[in-house]
C-alpha cells in the first residue's frame, strides 16, 4: 500500500499485490479532436461531415509497480503526472491545450519509510501596460493616464511516497478502520449546522459507523 504522509487522510492511496501495477486517476476525461472532414465541393451529392474525437484523462495520475524483497525493502517503478486544461484554449477549433508535469522513476525504499521522488518548480512572470494614446506618454503627468499589471505564478510539484507492506489480515483491517474513520470524521466536521429556515442543508451524507473488528476480536 502506498500513501502520502501526513496527519490527516492521505491525498492518494493505492493498494495492490506484489509485482502488480496499480493506477489511480483523479480528474476529467476531456475530448480532443483528432480528425474531421467537410465537403467543400459544389456537387449536389449529399456528404455527411464528421469529426473523430479522442478522450484523454486530464488531472492527477499515479502509476506504481512495487516489488517486495525478503528483507522488507520495496522497489517501486513510479509514474506521476499532473495535467490541466489551459482555460483560454477551451473554445479553440483545434481542441484545448493542456499543460503537463510528470515524473518517472524507480526507487528502493524500506517498508514504512518516506521517500522523496522529486520536485518540479516553475516560475512565470508577466507584465502588461495600458495607456491613453498621447496622454500616457507625457512625463510625470502621464502616469495618471496609464496602468501597469504585473503577475507572477509559481507552480511546485513535490512527490512523497511511503510504502507499507501488509503481511496479514489484522494489519489490513487496522489500516482500513483508520482511513474509514478519518474520512467519516472529515465528513462530520464539514457537515453544515442545522438551520430551521433551511432544513435540507444539514442533510449532507455521512458514512455510517461500522464495526470493522475481526471475528476473533468480536468474540473476546
Amino acid at each position: 500500500m502506498l500513501h502520502a504522509p501526513g496527519s490527516g487522510p492521505p491525498d492518494e492511496q493505492l493498494l495492490t499485490l506484489d509485482n502488480e501495477e496499480a493506477k489511480i486517476v483523479v480528474g476529467q476525461n476531456v475530448p480532443f479532436v483528432t480528425g474531421q472532414y467537410t465537403d467543400t465541393s459544389s456537387s449536389t451529392t449529399t456528404v455527411n461531415p464528421f469529426q473523430t474525437i479522442e478522450r484523454k484523462d486530464v488531472g492527477l495520475t499515479l502509476r506504481v509497480r512495487p516489488q517486495i524483497s525478503e528483507n522488507g525493502t520495496v522497489k517501486m517503478s513510479i509514474y506521476q503526472e499532473v495535467s490541466s486544461v489551459v482555460a483560454s484554449t477551451v473554445s479553440n477549433a483545434n481542441g484545448p491545450t493542456t499543460s503537463k508535469r510528470s515524473i518517472e522513476s524507480s526507487v528502493l525504499v524500506d517498508d514504512g519509510t518516506i521517500v522523496v521522488i522529486g520536485g518540479l518548480l516553475q516560475d512565470e512572470y508577466s507584465r502588461s501596460d495600458e495607456k491613453v494614446p498621447g496622454l500616457g506618454d507625457v512625463p510625470v503627468l502621464g502616469n495618471l493616464f496609464k496602468s501597469e499589471t504585473r503577475s507572477r505564478k509559481k507552480t511546485n510539484l513535490m512527490v512523497f511516497l511511503r510504502p507499507s507492506v501488509i503481511r496479514d489480515s489484522g494489519t489490513a483491517e487496522a489500516i482500513t478502520r483508520r482511513i474509514y474513520n478519518s474520512i467519516r470524521g472529515e465528513q462530520i466536521l464539514t457537515k453544515p449546522e442545522a438551520n430551521p429556515l433551511l432544513p435540507g442543508v444539514s442533510d449532507a451524507p455521512v458514512l455510517p459507523p461500522v464495526d470493522m473488528r475481526s471475528a476473533n476480536e468480536q468474540g473476546k
